[in-house]
Formats: structure tokens, C-alpha cells, sequence
């Protein structure tokens, strides 16, 4: 359960500091036959503060709960 938590915890402050995943889109536009017009976007999945902060919270919550003993 630490490493889980660690993980969420790391993965939450990575977003907040990033703030979101960028990516590329193509689209073809027109064509011609063999010719074809494609338009290539920069776009970008944004992540917000919120999400990541439930995330970090989720994280320290696993990092610091303890298990109870076993019989």
C-alpha cells in the first residue's frame, strides 16, 4: 500500500506542475486523388488542480494509514 501511495502522490504533483498532457492531431482537410492537405494541431488534455489534488490526498492517505495486525 506505500508503494501505491507514493506512486499517487508522485503522479498528483506531476499534474499539478505539468497541468495537462500534450498531444498532436492530424486531420486531412481536403484530397485530391493522390494529393492530400492535412492540418497537424497542437493540443492539449488539461488536468485540473482539483483532480490533481484529490489524487495527492489519496496518495498521502495510503502512504501514512497503517494495516491493522494480523491474527
Amino acid at each position: 500500500m506505500r508503494i501505491a501511495g507514493a506512486v499517487l502522490v508522485l503522479l498528483g504533483m506531476l499534474a499539478l506542475l505539468w497541468g495537462g498532457i500534450p498531444y498532436r492531431k492530424t486531420e486531412n482537410v481536403a484530397q485530391f486523388g493522390d494529393f492530400k492537405m492535412q492540418v497537424t494541431e497542437k493540443k492539449e488534455f488539461t488536468i485540473p488542480p482539483v483532480v490533481s489534488g484529490i489524487v495527492i490526498l489519496a496518495g498521502a492517505a495510503l502512504l501514512f494509514s497503517r494495516r491493522k495486525p494480523g491474527p
